[in-house]
């Protein structure tokens, strides 16, 4: 070996030490937050996992180098969804991704989050193709599927959709029958196939759109767990899936997010690596480092006082009230985006995931996010929530 491959060599040590000691950090917060999430998951083991993962991979060794805060939050994302890096297993992998280290879960991966959170007791998807004998006897019953599964996919036909039989917790099945309209159009949503053409779509379709798939029958299981839907939210957001194009037919974004009162889709903010005097909001939003517990909310400031408003009076008609002005200075697009957070946190009670969601925020942008959430979370306790 000549001087400049031990250069090389030393070099690629170094950033391995320097990432490995990223995570080694985390350990008070990930073992924190293990309690906190009710999860499993040993900080030893998924440290050597995530070691072994970046000596493996130079490109995410250089990722985590240059984005450090990205490699903590997709660790701090283990913890918080239970979910092992153990390549063995096959739930979740962190992986590099357009700079970032964003932690990928796999369609078991999701699996299993559904299976600890009570949703599901078990669960199978299948993509099915032209050729495939496919028979659906409807949402209580297991449908017939016969194919050769020796066949090349060519001789299976045209994609034609995927159906998800979850066996649910009190033993009756829900079978759910996603069309491959549905699961293109969720592809044509996600930022990262609608950028570059390239990622997980390209390399992976059948793993991805099985994950699709799950992401839209969840929505129909009558139980359906916070870590499941923190889990999709992330992936849709940080890891490059979800709804970012306004292209999107409403009825199928409906359906997969299901709901139908959400606001205009906007852009997630910038991280901290990126540069804060950028006029326009990035559209590559990291993931967030997690806050293991958040302090009990306090009352948001109180306003000077002004004139009490006027009580209505039996038969009086009352003026229309004046909307509430938009914060100086902040854009419209990120208002809007938190007082979305502020609906999801107080339908699904996860105060400390939004907290934890803002918390890698521009401080601008993260003041004004924390103070809704706490004034929202306030609210929420004194309805008695």
């Amino acid at each position: 070996m000549n001087a400049a491959q031990e250069n090389v060599q030393k070099d690629v040590q170094k950033e391995l030490k320097t990432a490995v000691a990223v995570i080694a950090k985390l350990e008070p917060k990930f073992v924190e937050l293990v309690k906190t999430s009710n999860t499993d998951v040993l900080f030893k083991n998924e440290m050597l996992y995530a070691s072994q993962a970046l000596m493996n991979n130079d490109y995410l060794c250089r990722a985590a180098i240059s984005n450090s805060l990205s490699l903590r939050n997709a660790f701090s994302q283990v913890a918080a969804c239970g979910l092992t890096l153990n390549p063995a297993r096959g739930f979740a992998y962190l992986v590099p991704r357009d700079g970032q280290v964003i932690l990928d879960v796999s369609y078991r991966g999701m699996i299993k989050a559904a299976v600890n959170d009570g949703a599901i007791k078990d669960c199978i998807v299948e993509l099915v193709y032209a050729n495939d004998e496919f028979v659906y006897r409807g949402k209580r019953q297991s449908p017939t599927h016969t194919f050769n599964p020796f066949d090349k996919k060519a001789d299976r036909g045209e994609f034609v959709g995927a159906f998800v039989e979850a066996l649910l917790p009190d033993g009756r099945v829900h079978v759910e029958a996603v069309t491959a309209e549905e699961i293109y159009a969720a592809r044509e949503a996600s930022e990262l196939w609608k950028r570059k053409k390239k990622g997980p779509w390209v390399d992976f379709f059948a793993a991805m759109a099985k994950k699709s798939a799950i992401k839209i029958a969840r929505k129909y299981w009558p139980q359906s767990g916070p870590k499941l839907d923190e889990l999709i939210q992330y992936l849709n957001t940080n890891g490059g899936e979800g709804f970012a194009s306004q292209d999107v037919p409403l009825a199928v974004v409906e359906r997969v997010i299901g709901a139908s009162d959400e606001v205009e889709p906007v852009e997630p903010l910038p991280t901290s690596n990126q540069e804060e005097a950028a006029s326009e909001l990035s559209p590559a939003a990291q993931p967030a480092e997690v806050d293991p517990e958040p302090e009990r909310a306090d009352p948001p400031a109180a306003e000077p006082a002004a004139d009490p408003e006027p009580q209505a009076v039996e038969g009086e008609v009352m003026p229309a009230k004046e909307p509430e002005p938009q914060p100086v200075g902040l854009p419209e697009k990120l208002v809007k985006k938190v007082a979305e957070l502020v609906r999801r946190a107080s339908a699904q009670g996860c105060w400390a995931a939004a907290k934890e969601y803002v918390s890698t925020w521009p401080e601008e942008a993260r003041q004004y996010a924390l103070q809704q959430l706490k004034a929202g979370e306030y609210l929420a306790a004194s309805e008695g929530e």
